[in-house]
This record gives C-alpha cells, structure tokens and sequence, in this order.
C-alpha cells in the first residue's frame, strides 16, 4: 500500500464509535465505545479480514471466531423494532444505578447525613450529574480539533494520526475529568469529607456516561436508517454502511441490539470507576488515561480481528473491576 492512499482524504475520527463518510464531526454511530476513522478504509485493508460481499462474513485470528455465534440477517423492521425494544434498556441500566445509591449502605459522616439515610445528599449531588453531561460533551466537541492537529500540523500519516487521537482522546478526557472533579470538590466544599467526595466522583462519571448514552441511542437510530430497502446498496446511504461495517466486521444487520445495552452497562462501569480512582488520588489520572485510550484503541481496530463477543465480554470484565476498584478506594465495599 502507497503512502498516497494513506494521505486521500483524511479525516478526523468519529466520536466513541460513530463514523461519517464525509467527516462530519457528529459522526454517527454506533458506538460501541469508539471508532475507527472513515479515512481508514484501505488501511484497514492489511487486517486480516475479508472485505468481500460487504461483510457478510470475515476472518477473525485463531481461536478468537465468534461466527457460531453470528446473528442471522434482519430486515429494517426487524432491526428497527429491536433497537426500540434495547432503548428502554439503557435507561434502566442509567436509572439502576441511581437507584443503587438509595439501597446501597453509602458510608457518610452523620453530621452531613441530614435525614439519616444519605438522601439529602444524593439530591444535592444533581448538579454535579449535570457538570458530568457537560464534562463528555467538551471531550465530544474536542475529538476533530484533535485529529486536525496531528495530520494536518504535525503531518503524520493518517494511519498513525488515527490510533494517536484516539489514545489523545483518552488523556483528554481524564484530565477533563479531573479538572471537573477538582471544581465540583472546591463547589461542595467537602473539606475532608472522603465519603462526600466518594458521592460527587459517583454523580459526575453517571452524568458522564449518560451523555454518552444518549448519543449512542441517537446514532443508533440514524443508523438504522441506512438500511431501509429504498436506502440499500445503491442508495444514498451506501458509503456510510459500508464504512460501518469495516468497523463491526458484518453489516448492522447481523447485530444484536442487546450487545448495545452491554456495551452502556459497561461504560457506567468505566466513568464510574475512573471518576472514583481520580477522585481518591490525581496522580490515578495517568493509569486512567492510558486504559482508556487503550480502550478506544481496541474499539476502533480489533473488533472485526477478534470480534464482537470477545471485546464486549473482557469489556465487560475490564470495566467491572475498574467500577469494584473505585468503590473500594473509598471503602464502600470492603
């Protein structure tokens, strides 16, 4: 492969696993978390994945092949209908942890605990979920300034542009994270209240990934578009399905919804534990940032390599343990 194909057309990365053919920056999809850039298309080509029939099928590596597993191919109702079926889903995922914060034994100090059981302070906290919404939508907003910078100033090829914001995406978004965190401490003056500042990490990565949550509910929903029969291989739409499926390994049609509601699930683990491990400790900020780029990483590139089942399951796993971590710096489990 030429250096000039790597050079065509390059474009920034969509956001968390959303893509646009034209580099529109609200990309649009999917995101099971990130994405690999549309530019990317004849990079990707070296993977080794066959491209053929649009993606119906594909090679993952030895042992990882999930196509046992493959779902058989749905009509646009179908995959319509299913995508309205999961939304509730993801809401509930959303509200479940809310509610874990009302069932939970929250440790606190009794002089803050108003009514005695940690209520007033979790309604104190709405505002801290608010900065959380507006924390991931600055990142959001940050993503093509990003990808501009690194192939356009610094002019490195698009290949390597693409992994290196993604991994700058990560950075940014936990130094983000800690300046928000630092705000909302000195806003509460918590003073050295460790279970308040437990409370405040909590709400600020739930209103973190909800925001994300949203746009993944939003781009869902465009993507589902795509594939209306008046929208087919010949439609409007094609160049975008087809850059979509080089980032899923198979047409949207052959994946369940219910991978998405995994996927959110995941995620309110992740900005959860982050907020939590920065929060305890500033200097967490690094391991944070380099899991969480490594993570875009993976999104963007491996899911066609190893596929869809093997990253959402040792997501899910990753992620967990990150979420158990940062209740435990607090003492809320153990």
């Amino acid at each position: 492969m030429s250096n000039k194909n790597h050079l065509v057309n390059p474009r920034p990365p969509p956001n968390y696993g959303s893509m646009s053919s034209h580099g529109h920056p609200q990309g649009d999809i999917l995101e099971p978390h990130l994405s690999l850039p549309p530019a990317f298309v004849n990079h990707i080509q070296q993977y080794p994945y066959s491209s053929d029939n649009h993606h119906t099928q594909y090679t993952s590596l030895p042992g990882y092949s999930d196509e046992e597993e493959e779902e058989q191919e749905k009509d646009f109702n179908t995959l319509f209908n299913e995508y309205l079926i999961t939304t509730p889903f993801i809401i509930i995922a959303i509200f479940s942890f809310i509610l874990l914060l009302y069932v939970w034994p929250i440790k606190t100090n009794d002089n803050d605990d108003n009514d005695g059981n940690g209520n007033t302070i979790i309604i104190e906290h709405w505002n801290i979920f608010l900065l959380g919404i507006s924390g991931w939508s600055l990142v959001f907003l940050l993503r093509r300034p990003s990808f501009f910078l690194l192939s356009k100033l610094i002019k490195v090829k698009v290949s390597t542009s693409g992994i290196l914001t993604l991994l700058l995406v990560g950075f940014t978004e936990e130094i983000v994270r800690l300046i928000w965190l630092y705000y909302a401490h000195e806003d509460a003056s918590t003073g050295n209240d460790i279970y308040q500042d437990f409370l405040i990490a909590y709400w600020l990565g739930l209103g973190w990934a909800t925001a994300e949550a949203i746009y993944f509910i939003i781009q869902n929903f465009i993507a589902v578009r795509w594939y209306k029969e008046e929208n087919g291989m010949n439609g409007q739409y094609m160049e975008e399905r087809l850059e979509l499926e080089e980032i899923l390994g198979r047409p949207l049609t052959k994946v369940s919804a219910w991978w998405g509601v995994m996927w959110r699930v995941s995620w309110i683990f992740a900005h959860i534990g982050f907020s939590c491990w920065i929060a305890f400790s500033s200097v967490l900020v690094y391991p944070a940032a380099m899991i969480h780029g490594l993570l875009h990483v993976v999104w963007g590139y491996c899911l066609p390599i190893f596929g869809i089942p093997t990253v959402s399951y040792v997501t899910l796993i990753l992620t967990l343990a990150m979420f158990l971590i940062g209740l435990a710096l607090f003492g809320q489990i153990v």
